[in-house]
């Protein structure tokens, strides 16, 4: 009976896993049939919503500027103005993450200038978070903008550079369990695109960061309200150009009327990485903080 508590629990777990991959696709395919009327028929009911606005390169800056719009009016606007002049033609993964909560992709992703016809195709990575819902509640996409890898150790031959990256990624971890936020800024290219839930403001939206000083006062705050006791890895995915993680974080409130609680929740966020082992964008998501006891 045990083991069969066990199959029952894993099956239903699997469902949840497959209902989101199949609201998030059922999202892509409708952007290549190129209605915006359908696209906009797979969001979730209702928001809190959170989408990157197709980001553009600012005079005299090196990294494109990611807007995010967390409104259905808003996410409906983008739709419209992007599929004015361009057009989805596929997407192509070569990894895929599915949860309960979110579905996260990499690969490549092309498209089309309805303009002049011209297609380009280029290396993409995107999250599409649910929160359980039967439709998606943001679409979180970020295009390569580095040309050059992070170079590793030679006797780590083929995946030298993903081993770099991993290195990256669990010193930024390291340093986020121990509120080291001199580490993580030191980390970050000057033009960080940042855009990850807010927990301190609450809001249940995310913050829209665009350089590495405001990435440190978010820090700031963030670790104003709380005290991590604990950052737990629930999956993570490593190429040559980014990372992705799931972190389970386990946080002690400092003020308010929460102070001395404890509270649990999830993010799910990637980060792309230069050449040089800085972070040029994080980008993500979380779900809503659970009390413990």
């Amino acid at each position: 009976m045990k083991d069969r508590a066990k199959v029952e629990e894993l099956l239903v777990t699997s469902d949840l896993q497959l209902q989101t991959s199949a609201v998030a696709w059922k999202h892509v395919e409708a952007e290549y049939v190129d209605i915006v009327e359908d696209i906009l028929a797979t969001l979730a009911p209702s928001g809190p919503y959170a989408y990157t606005v197709v980001p553009g390169l600012e005079e005299g800056k090196e990294i494109p500027t990611q807007r995010i719009v967390d409104t259905y009016e808003g996410i409906e606007s983008s739709y419209r103005n992007m599929h004015r002049f361009a057009a989805v033609v596929q997407t192509r993964p070569v990894a895929e993450i599915n949860t309960a909560w979110y579905k996260f992709v990499s690969g490549t992703g092309r498209g089309r200038d309805k303009r002049t016809g011209a297609e380009t195709e280029r290396p993409i990575i995107v999250l599409f978070p649910t929160m359980g819902s039967e439709g998606i509640t943001g679409e979180l996409f970020w295009g390569r903008t580095q040309q050059e890898t992070l170079p590793g150790d030679p006797a780590d031959g083929a995946l030298a550079s993903r081993f770099a990256v991993a290195k990256v990624h669990d010193t930024l971890l390291d340093a986020y369990r121990k509120g080291d936020i001199d580490t993580i800024v030191d980390r970050a290219h000057p033009e960080i695109q940042t855009a990850v839930r807010d927990y301190a403001a609450g809001t249940g939206t995310l913050a829209e960061l665009h350089t590495k000083d405001e990435l440190r006062a978010h820090l700031q705050e963030f670790h104003a309200h709380y005290e991590v006791r604990d950052i737990e890895i629930v999956h993570q995915h490593f190429d040559d150009w980014f990372f992705f993680h799931e972190l389970r974080w386990t946080v002690e409130a400092r003020k308010g009327p929460d102070a001395g609680g404890v509270f649990r929740y999830h993010t799910a966020e990637y980060s792309e990485v230069s050449g040089a082992g800085l972070v040029v964008a994080h980008i993500g998501h979380g779900t809503d903080h659970l009390k413990l006891g």
